[in-house]
């Protein structure tokens, strides 16, 4: 899909850029100077050449259904980028490539280096994916459509309401993986907002697509907000709330990306990283995950590949769930979390029999272990982490469980030097802090 011209998503200075072509040419020329100053050469393997769309084109009614389309597209690359700096950063990804740049995340220490690839590099690269930039575009994206879309007319936009639930949609989405990625950030050019506030702004977005999608009586749409409604008023401790909105969703449900082998930025971000480049590889702990029964879980199995890793020296695994390429689909919400979700809401009994329904699905063994509060926790932990492995969660998971870090902090980083770091979540980058008037 296209993506959005003249959106920089370091504190928001697009509304500059636009009203200055000249700042525009001077930021991207000092931002793509500063990367390759920072970057080896194996980096050119990360420059993205999107088809990009100037902002003006899309404040026009005409072009509406284009303006959503774009901003599902930014979406849809960030969400890549986002699972894989999660997934490296947790236990589910190994750095398996000799660019000093990306070691930050694998070493857990991104936390302390608020000017690296975190918060400046876009969606599609490879070898160092961004996740601030990425998320902040598409949030953006998604937002600009709303405003439109809240302005213009039915009889100016065929299926307005539709289009409206959809970028809603969308802009929930973009604010909950911020939430559950980044310790603070902030949003067109306005203060710092904490994590725990980001979460609040995703559930007023997912609650006006809920209310467009019943207007345009879709229903994937509505499934799909009141699936990311329920993670966020989770996030959020509302078990109640959580738990109406989860158990809307219907049996099966699946709302994924729309991954493509025919461009790097639509690629499965997954698949391209681990078995197309050999930049990552499933973590050593994560390849054979099993239940309390002693099963493998197919849910989260990974395969041995004969790719030649960046680094010649690692074994490349890629997620079984993946592995079928560039086109293999990326589940947003999905039925499986919203029971995931229902489980932790109710906790006891009605969570062991929630979670054995989709061992049953998966061909695995019931739980038959206690259900005490501190069970059902690591219970749900565990198979939290083998249902939605490589979907962009675990991370934010090990930080709402505290989940102890493993290497511990101060253990060796092997090989690439340093020590084990404790990043939970990412701060506010400097791209943001230093072009933001808002933050002092």
């Amino acid at each position: 899909m296209t993506s959005i011209q003249g959106h920089t998503p370091a504190a928001g200075v697009a509304s500059r850029n636009r009203a200055n072509p000249v700042r525009r040419a001077t930021l991207a020329l000092l931002v793509a100077v500063s990367v390759a100053a920072a970057c080896n050469s194996s980096d050119l393997l990360d420059v993205e050449t999107p088809a990009n769309v100037p902002v003006g084109l899309l404040d026009d009614p005409t072009n509406a259904g284009l303006m959503v389309n774009s901003a599902v597209g930014d979406f849809e690359c960030a969400l890549g980028a986002t699972i894989a700096v999660q997934g490296i950063i947790s236990d589910e990804l190994a750095d398996a490539q000799l660019g000093a740049a990306a070691w930050p995340y694998d070493r857990r220490d991104a936390n302390t280096q608020t000017n690296g690839s975190y918060g400046t590099v876009g969606c599609a690269g490879n070898q160092t994916p961004g996740i601030y930039n990425p998320l902040s575009t598409a949030r953006w994206a998604a937002d600009h459509a709303v405003t439109n879309l809240g302005a213009w007319t039915d009889a100016q936009v065929s299926g307005r309401q539709a289009l409206l639930a959809k970028a809603s949609l969308y802009a929930g989405f973009s604010y909950s993986l911020i939430g559950m990625s980044m310790c603070s950030a902030a949003f067109d050019l306005g203060p710092e907002v904490q994590q725990a506030a980001i979460f609040p702004l995703a559930e007023a977005r997912f609650t006006a697509a809920i209310a467009a999608a019943q207007g345009a009586q879709s229903a994937a749409l509505l499934n799909a907000a009141y699936a990311g409604r329920a993670r966020v008023r989770l996030f959020q401790g509302n078990k109640a709330g959580a738990a109406t909105d989860a158990a809307l969703v219907p049996a099966g449900f699946v709302f994924a990306a729309a991954n493509d082998a025919t461009d790097n930025r639509i690629y499965n971000r997954i698949f391209t990283i681990t078995a197309q480049f050999g930049f990552y590889t499933v973590e050593g702990s994560s390849r054979d995950l099993r239940t309390e029964r002693g099963e493998v879980d197919p849910r989260s199995a990974s395969t041995a590949t004969n790719t030649r890793p960046a680094d010649a020296r690692s074994t490349i695994w890629v997620p079984n769930k993946y592995a079928s390429g560039y086109a293999a689909p990326t589940r947003i919400v999905s039925y499986d979390e919203a029971r995931l979700i229902l489980a932790e809401a109710q906790g006891g009994q009605s969570a062991v029999t929630i979670i054995n329904a989709l061992r049953s699905a998966a061909g695995l063994l019931p739980y038959t272990g206690a259900t005490d509060a501190a069970s059902i926790q690591s219970l749900i932990i565990d198979e939290r982490r083998r249902v939605l492995f490589l979907e962009g969660f675990r991370n934010y998971d090990m930080q709402r469980f505290n989940v102890p870090f493993s290497p511990a902090v101060g253990e060796p980083y092997p090989i690439k030097g340093g020590t084990y770091g404790n990043t939970r979540c990412l701060p506010l980058p400097d791209v943001e802090r230093f072009n933001n008037p808002s933050i002092g």
